[in-house]
């Protein structure tokens, strides 16, 4: 046992051997079951229906529920938006009818004439009143520019 332990090359050796004797035993795998053909499957899937024949009745039903079901959805959806396209036609006719009359009042506005009523003679005179002289000129302090941009030298600067 000495000379074992002494002999490194040999310590080495059956150190390889125990752990390879560990390894091939956690290797060892279940065999697992090769995939199912296309073909198996199927077979598979008619015998299930075909040993319940009442589940194929019931899943039938069911899709054709669901089919029905769609269809209402699509009649649902077609007649919501032949509606929405009605509504819309409308509401276009509308607004060219109200852009037609709109322009049809613009120019018979532009047609009439605004403002002061023409006097047949030029002979009279315009007279303004005192009143609306004053307030003109009031007014047009108020409107006119600001104090800041016209400024008003006083007369004791001047001297």
């Amino acid at each position: 046992m000495e000379f074992l332990l002494e002999n490194p090359f040999i310590l080495i050796a059956v150190i390889a051997f125990i752990s390879s004797f560990f390894k091939k035993k956690k290797e060892e795998k279940p065999v697992k079951q090769a995939p199912r053909s296309v073909q198996q499957e199927n077979r598979a899937q008619a015998e299930r229906t075909s040993a319940d024949p009442a589940l194929a009745e019931v899943l039938k039903e069911e899709k054709r529920k669901l089919t029905e079901k769609s269809r209402r959805i699509e009649e649902d959806y077609r007649q919501r938006k032949q509606q929405a396209e009605q509504s819309m036609k409308a509401l276009q006719s509308q607004q060219r009818a109200a852009e037609r009359k709109a322009s049809a009042i613009s120019r018979t506005a532009a047609n009439t004439k605004t403002g002061y009523p023409v006097e047949a003679s030029g002979a009279e005179k315009f007279e303004p009143q005192k009143q609306s002289l004053i307030d003109g000129i009031i007014w047009s302090e108020i409107l006119g520019p600001p104090r800041s941009k016209n400024p008003h030298r006083s007369l004791n600067r001047q001297r």
